[in-house]
């Protein structure tokens, strides 16, 4: 027979060892919740982008105040005080491209696919369009340094000091889809268009606003792969030359020289798609984040390398939807990753924040600074009368030769736009109803 002091420490014994239990299994539940979760938070949705099928093109932050967000949208700019809990309509309406905060973060440029280039000091509460120089209307990449300001656009690259007057620096037969500035004085840029049948689309100058100089590197974009996104890393305290890194169509690939020779970086996975968002930690080069799609149709992701790009790992975990459109990087403790991202799926966009806590932390980097260079504007032409043609009757043969001659022009426009559209298919597929 028992005693009954011994049951009762039995069964104490029993309940005891079942409360661990629990509680063991409720911390691997939770383990696992928060490992297939990951690293990312996704943030508020943007008021009517989803039930409009829009996207969100880019996301960034300001470096001086990392709750201070701004988004550009096949529907216009929006903004974010708190961190992305909340967003707010700005007086930019229209399809927009790009959005940038430059220097110290107290102006914000954006990108429009037909207003040129919108400009604010007051954290985007009031803008004004500086198009002056701009003679294409279609801003479609913003990156800014010490010296100058760059645009990409429809026609080629543009260049300012301020951000209030632009010069026409060179490429102007293409559209330019990203810029990256490689040196500040004199100033060097390399740009990349995403156009289709041509035999270079990356290119690089060391001399913009001077001499233009522009050259191709054909080893970053092989066989003129239309290039999405060119990112410059922060130039290491020591070094001579920052990381380059190019996205196009076929991959990733990186340049230790400039630009002067290049090498195809393997992803995580094995896995190949069009990168279209690249960005590296503004305080340490080997810290890098990239981001891409499969077309549209299921893949893409999102994947981080912490030595400079020579391996990569999945950093998706916790992401919205796996199409990147942005990623954009802050200086905090620990590092702040923005993302912009594309359900194929559902057709609507997500954005979404990540702190790193795993991200090496910063190194000394070389000191970067300059003068801003001067722009000097080309007056704009003015119009001038011409002799009116006079219609002459001609000959029936004439006319028919005439004709024909005008049916094959049109032959030529039509596949020419064609062409054109499949070229930006990447820009234009997720929102074919949106106006370019």
């Amino acid at each position: 027979m028992v005693a009954p002091g011994a049951r009762r420490r039995r069964l104490a014994a029993a309940l005891s060892l079942l409360l661990a239990l629990l509680l063991g299994s409720l911390a691997l539940l939770l383990s696992a919740l928060a490992a297939s979760s990951g690293p990312w938070t996704p943030l508020q949705p943007i008021p009517g982008l989803a039930s409009e099928h829009a996207v969100v093109w880019q996301l960034v932050g300001n470096p001086a105040n990392p709750q201070q967000l701004a988004a550009a949208t096949s529907r216009g700019v929006w903004l974010s005080s708190d961190g992305g809990q909340t967003w707010a309509a700005t007086t930019i309406t229209e399809y927009a491209w790009a959005v940038d905060f430059t220097g110290s973060g107290s102006t914000l440029l954006a990108g429009t696919a037909r207003s040129g280039l919108y400009r604010s000091t007051d954290g985007g509460q009031t803008w004004s369009q500086e198009n002056t120089g701009l003679r294409s209307l279609d801003v479609r990449a913003i990156t800014s340094g010490p010296t100058a300001i760059v645009l990409g656009t429809q026609k080629g690259v543009y260049v300012s000091g301020t951000g209030t007057a632009w010069a026409q620096a060179g490429l102007r037969d293409l559209s330019i889809s990203s810029v990256a500035i490689i040196a500040d004085t004199p100033l060097g840029v390399v740009a990349g268009s995403d156009q289709v049948a041509q035999a270079d689309n990356l290119y690089r100058s060391l001399s913009v606003g001077a001499n233009g100089g522009w050259q191709a590197l054909p080893g970053g974009d092989p066989g003129g792969a239309p290039v999405s996104a060119v990112a410059v890393g922060p130039l290491a305290k020591g070094a001579s030359t920052p990381p380059l890194l190019v996205g196009n169509l076929k991959g990733l690939y990186a340049s230790s020289d400039g630009g002067d020779t290049w090498q195809a970086q393997s992803l995580a996975g094995g896995v190949l798609w069009a990168v279209n968002s690249i960005a590296f930690d503004p305080e340490n080069p080997q810290v890098v984040y990239l981001g891409g799609d499969n077309g549209g149709s299921s893949g893409g992701g999102l994947q981080r390398s912490v030595d400079g790009g020579d391996s990569w790992a999945a950093f998706q975990q916790g992401l919205p939807a796996s199409d990147v459109t942005s990623i954009d990087v802050l200086p905090t403790s620990p590092l702040t990753v923005l993302a912009a991202v594309w359900n194929a799926t559902s057709r609507t966009p997500g954005t979404a924040r990540a702190l790193d806590t795993n991200a090496p932390p910063p190194v000394a980097l070389h000191s970067s600074s300059g003068t801003p260079i001067s722009v000097v504007v080309s007056p704009t032409p003015a119009a001038t009368a011409s002799p009116r043609q006079h219609r002459t009757t001609k000959a029936k043969a004439n006319s028919v030769a005439a004709w024909v001659v005008g049916v094959a022009a049109v032959v030529i426009v039509v596949l020419a736009i064609l062409a054109t559209t499949l070229l930006r298919r990447r820009r234009r597929r997720l929102e074919a109803e949106a106006p370019p």
